[in-house]
């Protein structure tokens, strides 16, 4: 039976308590709405959403961690409000069609955790994945040696989605709300994604190759032929 979001007081202390210490820690924490000036969605990756409904351990957060620390700032009452399904915390699905042009023309920005389906591209979104993942960089070759790949944070060029790792989600995640509301610009991060990887060329003794052995006895079979046709 489906069971509304716990709302307790000794839940909400817990809560109050986990944000003063990130912000004891330096943790970086979401923008207030007025700070903010486009719609954000926050989602889990389908893996992420599989390992969690099946018990799997996993370092996904499931939607009743993420919406203490990152409250969701949608009207549920017309986009559906949180209930444990399949096991866990999930938004309803209302069944309203097009319903987000009821937010065309707000000014408050809207922060969607886990958004509804006719809204989720029609706003900026970061995603949480499963596991660590790398990607290179086009045009980032240094010297045949080295290339810069991007690692455990992809945002697009258009600042308008992002894929962040599990494994480090709660700093990645406010680090990546407060970069993306201000416009992707690197001052308003404290995180690298970019990294250098380098290796050295590997060296081989082509002596003991194949191709180099079967030459060399063809030509000192040539040498030989020619000497022995000589005798005769």
């Amino acid at each position: 039976m489906a069971s509304r979001f716990l709302t307790s007081p000794a839940y909400s202390f817990i809560t109050v308590l986990t944000v003063l210490f990130l912000v004891a820690i330096g943790v970086g924490l979401p923008p207030t709405i007025a700070e903010s000036n486009r719609d954000l969605g926050i989602i889990l990756s389908n893996t992420c959403l599989t390992m969690l409904k099946n018990n799997v351990t996993t370092n996904c957060p499931g939607y009743d961690e993420i919406l203490p620390l990152f409250p969701d700032t949608s009207n549920r009452y017309v986009s559906g409000d949180f209930y444990y399904i399949d096991g866990i915390l999930q938004r309803e699905n209302r069944h309203l069609n097009d319903h987000f042009k009821l937010f065309e023309y707000t000014n408050a920005s809207i922060r969607w955790i886990d958004p509804p389906g006719d809204i989720r591209e029609k706003i900026n979104k970061i995603e949480i994945a499963a596991g660590n993942f790398m990607y290179a960089i086009k045009n980032q070759k240094i010297n045949g040696t080295s290339y810069v790949v991007g690692e455990d944070r992809y945002v697009s060029s258009t600042c308008s989605y992002a894929i962040i790792n599990s494994a480090n989600w709660l700093f990645l995640l406010g680090d990546t709300i407060w970069y993306m509301h201000n416009g992707c610009k690197p001052e308003f991060t404290r995180f690298q994604e970019n990294h250098t990887i380098s290796w050295k060329r590997t060296e081989h003794d082509i002596t003991t190759s194949y191709k180099y052995q079967l030459d060399k006895w063809i030509e000192e079979t040539k040498i030989r032929c020619l000497k022995k046709c000589f005798e005769y």
